[in-house]
C-alpha cells in the first residue's frame, strides 16, 4: 500500500538503497581525509568535545552499519530461495537475528561515538519476556532501535507499529516488510482499515514474541505538547488537564494501543522508558549536542494482563496512568532535561 509521501516498493527502494551504496562506499575511501581535515578543524577551533571528528566517525561507521545491514538482507533473500519464503519460523529467526545484530552495531557505534553509554542497573531482565505488548517512550531518532536490540538480544522476537517515513531506512523497509511489522501513516484517512493489521500484528504474540509501539507518535517538543492538549480538550478536559501536567512527554495516542490490547487477549504490558536521548531528537540536534557527556538510563515495568481493564475508557485511562508514572520516572532522573525546546 502506497501512503501519502512514501511511494511504493519500486520506487522506493532503488532509491534509499541506491543511496546507502553510493555512501555505504564513499564513506570508507574517503574516511581517512575526512577524519584529519575534521581533525585539524576541531583543534583550530579549539572544540574540546572533537565534534566534528566525532561526526565523522559517527557517520562513517552509521552507513557501513547500513550497508552490511542490506548485505545481510540480500543474502537472506537469497537463502529464501530468492524471497520465495520468507514468513516460516526459520526465516522469521533469521530476519531477527539480522535485525539484532544490526541495531546491536548502531548502538555501540553511538554510544561510542557521541559517546552515549547505556546504563542498564535499572533494567530488569526478567521482566522482558515475551509475551507482552511493549509500549515504549519515543524522544529521539535513536531510541526505536532499543526494544529490537534489547529483546534480540533476549531471543524474543520483537514486531513494530513503526511510522510511514521509516521505510526510506531499507533496513527497516525490507526486514519489516519480510517480518510483517505495521507501517503506519500520521493521519489515516481511513482509522479502522489502519487499526485492523495492527489487530493481526497483535495476534502473533506469543511466550517468545512480543509488539511494540510507541504511543506518543512523535518525539516531544513544548509546541507538539500544546497541540495535542488543544484537541484533547475539546474532548476530553479532565485528560487534558493530565497531559497538561507531564512534563517530559507527550500524553500518549490510545489507538494503536488499544488494537494491540484487542489482538492480544492474554499478553501483558512491559513500559519502556529511557532518560538521556532528549539532546538528540532530530539529526541537527545529534550533530549540535555531540561530544557532551550523557548517559542513557534505561527501565521497564511490566503489567499482568489481570490488572488491565477490560472496557475501552478503563484501558485509556490506565494508560494515561502510565503515562504519567513514566513522567514522574523521567523527573527523578534528569530535573531540568526535557525542558529545552527543540
Amino acid at each position: 500500500a502506497m501512503a501519502a509521501g512514501v511511494p511504493g516498493p519500486w520506487v522506493r527502494r532503488p532509491i534509499s538503497i541506491g543511496v546507502l551504496i553510493v555512501f555505504g562506499v564513499l564513506a570508507p575511501i574517503l574516511f581517512p581525509v575526512l577524519l584529519l581535515v575534521a581533525l585539524l578543524a576541531d583543534l583550530v577551533t579549539r572544540s574540546s568535545r572533537l565534534k566534528r571528528t566525532r561526526a565523522v566517525v559517527l557517520v562513517t561507521f552509521l552507513l557501513l552499519t547500513d550497508l552490511v545491514g542490506c548485505i545481510l538482507v540480500a543474502g537472506l533473500w537469497i537463502l529464501s530461495p530468492l524471497g520465495t519464503r520468507t514468513s516460516g519460523p526459520r526465516d522469521q529467526r533469521r530476519y531477527q537475528w539480522v535485525m539484532t545484530w544490526w541495531t546491536n552495531a548502531l548502538m555501540w557505534v553511538i554510544s561510542r561515538a557521541i559517546p552515549l553509554p547505556l546504563d542498564r542497573t535499572e533494567l530488569d531482565p526478567s521482566l522482558l519476556e515475551g509475551n507482552a505488548i511493549v509500549i515504549g517512550r519515543h524522544r529521539s531518532l535513536l531510541d526505536a532501535v532499543l526494544p529490537a536490540m534489547i529483546f534480540g538480544n533476549l531471543g524474543v522476537l520483537t514486531l513494530y507499529t513503526l511510522k510511514e517515513d521509516l521505510r526510506w531506512e531499507p533496513n527497516i523497509d525490507i526486514v519489516g516488510h519480510r517480518m510483517r511489522h505495521r507501517f503506519v501513516t500520521r493521519a489515516p484517512k481511513d482509522l479502522e482499515a489502519e487499526l485492523q493489521p495492527i489487530r493481526e500484528l497483535a495476534a502473533r504474540i506469543d511466550d517468545n514474541t512480543v509488539g511494540v509501539i510507541f504511543p506518543e507518535g512523535t518525539f516531544f517538543t513544548t509546541k507538539r505538547k500544546q497541540r495535542v492538549i488543544e484537541s484533547l480538550k475539546r474532548r476530553d478536559p479532565e485528560r487534558a488537564e493530565q497531559a497538561r501536567r507531564m512534563r517530559y512527554v507527550l500524553p500518549p495516542r490510545p489507538a494503536g494501543t488499544l488494537a494491540l490490547l484487542e489482538g492480544a487477549p492474554d499478553a501483558d504490558v512491559i513500559l519502556f522508558g529511557h532518560v538521556g536521548f532528549e539532546p538528540f531528537g532530530t539529526i541537527t540536534r545529534i550533530l549540535a549536542n555531540i561530544g557532551a557527556q550523557h548517559s542513557v538510563h534505561l527501565r521497564a515495568w511490566r503489567f499482568p494482563r489481570s490488572e488491565i481493564p477490560d472496557d475501552e475508557a478503563g484501558r485509556i485511562d490506565w494508560l494515561f496512568d502510565r503515562w504519567t508514572e513514566l513522567d514522574e520516572w523521567i523527573a527523578t532522573k534528569h530535573p531540568l532535561i526535557g525542558q529545552r525546546d527543540e
